[in-house]
């Protein structure tokens, strides 16, 4: 009986993996000149001011932290 259910499970998996491979579209990797070309040079650090994140944000992050070890700690 257990042969059977691992016999099943293998061919659903099989299916699952036949089904997301014909899904999903292939990954192209871009070379370094594409990129360069694109951005105008390579490693650019300029940040947009507007989409930094503002203090409640970071508050939030951080308290998330403690919140986590919390949880862990006596959950």
């Amino acid at each position: 009986m257990a042969t059977k259910y691992l016999i099943l499970l293998g061919v659903v998996c099989l299916v699952l993996c036949l089904g997301f491979l014909v899904c999903v579209d292939g990954a192209h990797a871009q070379s370094k000149s594409i990129a360069s070309k694109k951005d105008g040079e390579l490693g650019n650090k300029e940040f947009d001011q507007d989409q930094l994140p503002g203090k409640l944000e970071i508050g939030l992050g951080v308290g998330s932290i403690f919140v986590m070890i919390a949880v862990v700690k006596y959950v």
